[in-house]
């Protein structure tokens, strides 16, 4: 049986500058978490979530200019956010990447910023540090003209 990849859009209303964060986070329940924890952000939007490799490299290539923020889980059930985070090596200026996700050794960090990720959080012990980074980012987006 051939499945297609599940794919999901999140939109809240458009308010200005707001950042435009897609997620990419395999576990229903925790991408819900995350979401609302965006969401209780002034000044952002989740704009997209993806919960497999496929389904986050075809989004990224298809709206390379409609995030400004993405939200990388390195272990995915179907794939690796590897992959995603590759892609964004070829990011537009003014987009960021974060790693948010689970058991990350020193190699892994340092594997995801040659990778070019901005910051690199642990689901597990970092997830206020994640959203205080998130805060900071909205604040420069809102302050954009």
């Amino acid at each position: 049986m051939n499945r297609l990849p599940r794919i999901g859009r999140i939109v809240e209303g458009s308010t200005g500058q707001a950042l435009k964060v897609f997620v990419i986070e395999d576990n229903a329940a925790l991408r819900d978490l995350i979401v609302q924890a965006l969401r209780d952000i002034p000044g952002v939007e989740v704009v997209f979530y993806a919960d497999n490799e496929l389904s986050a490299t075809n989004w990224l290539s298809s709206n390379d200019g409609a995030w400004d923020l993405a939200v990388v889980d390195l272990h995915l059930k179907q794939g690796s956010g590897v992959g995603a985070l590759s892609w964004c090596t070829t990011r537009r200026p003014g987009q960021h990447v974060v790693v948010l996700s689970g058991s990350l050794s020193h190699e892994v960090r340092q594997k995801c910023l040659d990778l070019r990720a901005d910051a690199v959080f642990d689901k597990a012990t970092e997830m206020d540090a994640f959203l205080d980074h998130c805060r900071l980012l909205a604040g420069q987006a809102s302050t954009i003209a």
